[in-house]
């Protein structure tokens, strides 16, 4: 089995808080492509820090630039992980011998030392609280 990194993508508020937008350099390879006519499509994500699977929804506009977004079931895992702005995720994509395809998430917590304290810890404990 070959494992290719798609992507990397370092979070912004909008990643954070609403949907995630998919460079476009991995949607004209073809990867997250969406069929004609449609505006939507389902990803199946394994998480690598557990194997769980998550669903995401890509979504594309009707009309204008065809810009990829992953909308449901992102929040949800952007919530478990505690992300926030200016972490990463990477994407990755793995075959296997029969050219099945399996997409693969790793979430990366990136820290911000202050007076050797992480910063973002305490940014992703009053944020998780706070919504909860």
């Amino acid at each position: 089995m070959v494992l290719v990194v798609l992507f990397t993508k370092k979070l912004t508020d909008t990643d954070i808080k609403y949907r995630m937008v998919v460079p476009m350099e991995s949607y004209q390879q073809d990867v997250f492509q969406i069929a004609e006519g449609q505006l939507s499509k389902k990803f199946e994500v394994i998480d690598m820090d557990d194997n769980s699977v998550k669903e995401f929804i890509c979504l594309k506009r009707s009309i204008g630039h065809p810009k990829p977004v992953f909308s449901k079931g992102w929040i949800g895992f952007v919530k478990e992980k505690q992300l926030v702005e200016g972490d990463e995720v990477i994407f990755y994509k793995e075959e296997d011998g029969t050219g099945r395809i399996t997409f693969k998430i790793l979430a990366r917590k990136i820290p911000c030392i202050v007076f050797g304290e992480d910063f973002r810890n305490r940014v992703r404990t009053s944020t998780y609280f706070r919504r909860q």
